[in-house]
């Protein structure tokens, strides 16, 4: 896992490419945010939301293994995929979803759980013409699937 610094740096990167008129790179930038990690570190104790904390990290680099993942902020990771993890962006967001319900239906205390809200954004040329754009997509997507997931726990359904 990288930090918040490596991540600009692939974003500085990202953009020579999009401004180079005789590349068109290929990527898409998807956002997770780790949810309930305060109700789980006020509840239970930081060592409790550390564990939390550790099995999102895993899951979200597990999946995502060929792609780097960067740590933004205290419950907050990026990924950009490029070549084969673009190419099959669909089938990794499946995995990841079959991975989290995995987890949390064998997990027996609530830090044992993980709720993951994510926002992924493909790189559009004729749409984008930064690298900010396409996180700022992919974070609005994040947040939509954060308010859904919360209403669907809210009426009962699992999140």
């Amino acid at each position: 896992m990288k930090n918040k610094g490596a991540f600009s740096k692939h974003i500085e990167e990202l953009q020579k490419q999009i401004d180079d008129e005789n590349e068109t790179p290929e990527f898409a930038i998807g956002v997770f945010d780790c949810d309930s990690l305060k109700i789980v570190n006020d509840d239970y104790g930081h060592y409790k939301g550390d564990i939390y904390l550790k099995t999102a990290t895993h899951t979200i680099c597990n999946i995502f293994k060929h792609s780097p993942v960067f740590r933004i902020g205290g419950d907050e990771f990026s990924v950009i995929l490029k070549n084969e993890d673009y190419r099959n962006i669909d089938s990794l967001l499946e995995m990841f979803d079959k991975a989290v319900d995995d987890i949390n239906s064998s997990a027996v205390q609530p830090w044992e759980q993980v709720w993951i809200s994510k926002g992924f954004a493909v790189y559009d040329p004729s749409q984008d013409n930064t690298v900010t754009g396409v996180i700022q997509r992919a974070d609005r997507l994040m947040y939509e699937n954060k308010r859904e997931r919360k209403k669907s726990r809210n009426t009962g359904m699992r999140g």
